[in-house]
């Protein structure tokens, strides 16, 4: 009772909002597809292990220009990577499979706090895992987090106590040998950083995009992919006219209302369009279709830069349209 009034309340503003809208949350993003469960599920495995390998840091086979280490703290980084077998997997589903098993000795009140964190995390993963577009990226699963941690330390704590004196030194022995499992990963995430640079809209070419664009006259500055109007809105202060534009070209089939926001973006021929290219697109086919539909009006894109990372990949396009 207590938990449903305590979540009752944390919603209140969202229930408010679908009360007043005929509840779109639910209907406006919740589609059923189950066909990728088994997919997400092994995802969900490495969330706290690899996940974030290539999607925040770039992966060798895509760098042109890989970057040797540069001073004393990157080269011991380096080393110690080295030493370990460039680790990627933090050991984390090992613990937590440890605390399952060990569960039954948690005493009363630690079983039910198990209990309880097993039971919301299994409903708000199943909730992803049944619905299209959601479940299958990190920033999706690692919502679940920290309650894998909530159940190792609990789980671990508890029977430590069981332990009598040896308790303190067998759990500090076993967290330290996780922790630096842990550490090892963190330190390979620096050491690919370096080397390979950042992937997708976490590489360095946003800073290169935004001094390009400080003298870049234009009446609207149009994003058509993820990860590009935040990040400029942040560099410039919010002083560049952004817009979003890749709702209406979203869809593989335009509908009325995509054609009619895909005509409003076109009408100022000073607007620029930024995208990524095509091998960095979040959503690909998005300025491919809005050149594909404005070509119908007799418009070309003319591609004004490329923008490169400092690692040697081009990453982002500027460009207008031209009759």
């Amino acid at each position: 009772v207590i938990a449903v009034l305590a979540f009752t309340l944390g919603v209140l503003p969202l229930l408010v909002y679908n009360v007043e809208n005929h509840w779109g949350t639910f209907h406006g993003n919740l589609t059923r597809d189950t066909q990728g469960i088994p997919a997400k599920a092994r995802f969900l495995l490495n969330t706290e292990s690899k996940g974030m390998f290539g999607w925040l840091t770039s992966p060798n086979w895509q760098t042109p220009e890989p970057h040797p280490p540069q001073g004393l703290l990157q080269s011991a980084s380096a080393r110690i990577s080295a030493l370990a077998g460039e680790p990627h997997n933090f050991l984390l589903a090992y613990a937590f499979a440890l605390a399952l098993l060990l569960a039954p000795l948690a005493g009363r009140d630690g079983r039910r706090t198990i209990g309880f964190s097993l039971i919301a995390m299994a409903l708000a993963w199943i909730q992803m895992v049944i619905n299209a577009n959601t479940g299958g990226s990190v920033h999706h699963t690692i919502l679940l987090w920290p309650i894998p941690e909530l159940i190792i330390a609990v789980s671990f704590a508890a029977v430590s106590r069981r332990l009598g004196r040896a308790g303190i030194p067998a759990l500090g022995a076993v967290m330290a040998f996780f922790v630096a499992s842990g550490a090892l990963v963190i330190n390979q995430y620096y050491v690919e950083m370096i080397r390979y640079g950042g992937a997708q809209s976490w590489n360095d070419g946003i800073f290169a995009l935004s001094d390009y664009m400080k003298g870049l006259p234009a009446r609207n500055v149009v994003s058509l992919d993820w990860g590009i109007m935040e990040p400029l809105r942040l560099l410039h202060r919010g002083q560049l006219p952004l817009l979003a534009g890749g709702d209406p070209v979203s869809r593989p089939e335009m509908n009325d209302q995509d054609r009619k926001g895909a005509t409003w973006l076109l009408s100022e021929p000073d607007n620029v369009y930024i995208t990524h290219t095509k091998d960095f697109e979040f959503f690909p086919g998005n300025s491919a279709r809005l050149i594909a539909f404005a070509a119908k009006s007799g418009l070309r894109p003319q591609t004004l830069s490329i923008i490169s990372d400092r690692h040697g990949r081009r990453v982002l396009e500027v460009y207008r349209f031209v009759r």
